[in-house]
């Protein structure tokens, strides 16, 4: 079986979405599963290999095997560097030329529908538009402009993961033809003119370099047209579950610092890129506070307060949750809806040792595990023996994780999906998100999209504070995309209601928003 080292993870992420199954299901449906990635001679334009470059990054994390089609006799070194990429990847996948399941055509690609006995889709793009069929070929536009062929990608990866996996979604349904406009995120009739122009981004900020990170980089590396500076704020180093994904990332950069595969993604690019190896905190201490433009891409709610706590002049926000990608905006913080607004607790929540011991089955030993917790300790025979009888788990299995510290330790067993693939059962972790590939990768595309159109002007009306897909329903369902509006926070609890913070935040940016 060619399933990825990083396997345990996928299975994690598999289990939030897809219920009743295990992992022995999931295994011998990707075992039996083959895809088709078809293309022509518009993969030579820069949409058109965006689109098939990232496509191969999102399907080779998940999927065993891969067959690509070759609908031009000059494509022939291509698809060795495809081949070269999806290995990269993952190690053991397979190449085939076996009937696929269900095939990605990129491009305006004539294609005989006996190929296969599932559905073909077809994605394409024209600038910030982008476009996708089931029925009919779609054209790639002659621009510039990586980041709707990004989206299609997703998009495309979306449909063919509802389709493999259809037995386990209440009623999986799958996209018809749609062109999406990444200007007003909202469905249009006709594509227009994409014209090429030069965008200065300015100095603007990453915070996080994860999934979602990755997915803004990966845009940013592919966009020719912009110039600027990019401070990436990330203390990490990157782990095998990361793969699952990181589009960005392959097996040989495992435990290597995550800002040291953004340095080598980011060679070539007119975009200035230093890298801080520090959290938030680390970088204000030392690089101070008046930050304009941040980008966030963290994953939890207290990093993201605390970020507005730092009142940058302007924030862009992305963030998965359970078949939600969303992104929010956040230009005004004295008199729009802040970042914290967006967060603010309600109601009583569980500590994070409850959560861990949670997640570890151990809900009734909280105090057991809030003393590793607090006291930093490690691993050892008493937690192992412990959580290996909770999850009627072989002691042995978990050995390797003797001695580990205990927030390394639950990083790995849990949020890695270990402990769900051991236990080999229905039990899903509840406070650990592991969103799929292209959740995550369309988050970070847009969250740059939103970037370039806010410095370049491109948006002729005011957006609301929050636009949400739902990446397994369809685009035209009603629900795709969702732009709606999310009200300050009244209550008075809101840093934006404290004089204080109103008063520095004008001070640092010397603006009339009070008026």
């Amino acid at each position: 079986m060619a399933l990825a080292k990083y396997f345990s993870k996928n299975l994690l992420a598999l289990s939030q979405v897809l219920k009743n199954a295990n992992s022995n299901q999931f295994q011998s449906i990707l075992d039996n599963t083959v895809i088709g990635i078809a293309f022509n001679e518009e993969i030579k334009k820069h949409e058109g290999a965006a689109a098939l470059d990232l496509s191969v990054r999102l399907i080779a994390r998940l999927y065993p095997k891969i067959n690509f089609i070759n609908l031009d006799s000059s494509n022939k070194d291509v698809i060795v560097e495809l081949k070269k990429l999806a290995a990269s990847i993952n190690s053991k996948i397979e190449f085939v030329t076996e009937q696929p399941s269900v095939v990605l055509v990129i491009g305006n690609c004539a294609i005989e529908r006996s190929i296969t006995n599932g559905p073909v889709y077809f994605i394409g793009s024209n600038g910030w538009v982008t476009k996708f069929s089931s029925e009919n070929p779609v054209r790639v536009g002659n621009t510039n402009n990586p980041l709707a062929a990004g989206v299609a990608a997703c998009i495309g990866a979306s449909n063919i993961f509802r389709y493999v996996f259809s037995d386990f979604l209440s009623s999986p349904e799958f996209d018809e033809d749609f062109s999406l406009s990444l200007i007003t995120l909202d469905t249009v009739d006709n594509v227009p003119d994409a014209k090429n122009k030069t965008v200065d981004i300015g100095h603007a900020h990453l915070v996080g370099f994860g999934a979602i990170g990755n997915g803004f980089l990966w845009a940013l590396k592919n966009s020719p047209f912009l110039k600027g500076t990019l401070t990436l704020v990330e203390p990490e180093k990157l782990d095998l579950s990361n793969l699952q994904r990181y589009i960005l990332a392959e097996e040989r950069h495992i435990e290597k610092p995550k800002i040291e595969l953004a340095k080598e993604s980011m060679q070539g690019s007119k975009v200035d890129l230093r890298p801080f190896a520090e959290d938030w905190a680390g970088y204000l201490n030392k690089k101070g506070w008046n930050n304009q433009t941040v980008i966030v891409a963290i994953d939890n709610a207290q990093d993201r307060i605390n970020i507005q706590a730092s009142l940058p002049e302007s924030i862009i926000n992305s963030y998965t949750e359970n078949n939600v990608i969303g992104i929010s905006r956040h230009f005004d913080f004295i008199n729009e809806t802040c970042l914290a607004c967006i967060y603010m607790p309600s109601g009583k929540q569980k500590s994070h040792s409850q959560q861990v011991a949670d997640n570890l089955n151990l809900s009734q030993h909280e105090r057991f595990i809030r003393d590793y917790i607090f006291y930093n300790k490690n691993a050892d025979d008493q937690l192992l023996n412990l959580v290996a009888q909770a999850n009627n788990i072989e002691p042995e299995k978990l050995q390797a994780y003797n001695g580990l510290p205990v927030q390394q330790f639950y990083s790995s067993i849990v949020c890695g999906g270990t402990l769900m693939e051991l236990r080999n059962d229905h039990t899903v972790v509840e406070h650990v998100e592991a969103p799929l590939a292209f959740q995550s990768a369309m988050a970070g595309i847009l969250e740059l999209s939103e970037l370039i159109i806010t410095k370049a002007g491109l948006r002729k009306e005011k957006m609301n504070i929050k636009t949400q897909f739902y990446p397994l329903s369809p685009i035209k369902s009603g629900v795709n995309p969702y732009n709606h509006d999310f009200a300050k926070d009244n209550s008075g609890r809101c840093m934006c209601a404290d004089q204080d913070f109103q008063g520095l935040y004008m001070s640092k940016w010397k603006t009339n928003k009070n008026s």
